[in-house]
């Protein structure tokens, strides 16, 4: 029988929980989806490895429940700070230092090493756990359109755009060769620039 370490042992399974999606996130950081398996992940917080199983049957639900957590937690950043602005502008810039700031602090696999290990099926059960977030920055763009903030575009072909430009800073955030501060600055010139009408470029709000 395990040594409980938390109040009970609903707590304790969730503090586990947690810790395992903490070790499986470092380790695929350091090695690559692939180079990580359950055994790892188990013995990088000291559990035994049959005990893992106990949590999750295979790598993909490690994925899938570390991408529940942190869109979850992402969630719940973004309802917060963008109920305190009123404009889309604003609130693209708040999307973008959010996005931002959740890869800086949580890394997730580069797209195209998932898609190739887990091929074209589970990639889509992958991306629809993501869904949530793209439904924020779709309302986002649904208000800039329709208040004339931002130029006239198909939205279906803006998001998929607008999303690729926040996630090509991921790599550089997680090596930390960037900082959030620098990679803002860099996705909201080339949003702003494709976005924008003119007269709401100088508005836009720098941090």
């Amino acid at each position: 029988m395990p040594r409980i370490s938390a109040e009970n042992l609903e707590a304790h399974r969730a503090e586990t929980t947690d810790r395992l999606l903490d070790a499986w996130s470092e380790l695929v950081l350091e090695r690559g989806y692939d180079g990580v398996s359950l055994a790892d992940v188990a013995k990088r917080i000291g559990l035994a490895r049959t005990a893992v199983y106990n949590y999750f049957s295979d790598r993909e639900e490690l994925l899938f429940a570390w991408t529940d957590r942190e869109v979850t937690r992402t969630m719940d950043v973004l309802h917060g700070r963008l109920a305190t602005v009123d404009s889309a502008v604003d609130k693209l810039h708040e999307f973008v230092v959010i996005e931002l700031e959740s890869f800086e602090a949580s890394h997730l696999p580069q797209g195209q090493e998932v898609v190739h290990f887990l091929g074209p099926d589970v990639w889509q059960r992958f991306m629809a756990h993501v869904e949530p977030v793209e439904a924020i920055l779709r309302d986002i763009l649904q208000e800039g359109f329709e208040s004339g903030e931002f130029e006239d575009a198909d939205i279906d072909q803006t998001l998929p755009m607008v999303m690729a430009c926040v996630g090509a800073e991921r790599g550089a955030l997680a090596a930390g060769s960037a900082t959030v501060k620098e990679a803002t600055e860099r996705v909201l010139s080339f949003l702003e620039r494709a976005l924008l009408k003119p007269n709401g470029r100088a508005k836009r709000r720098r941090r």
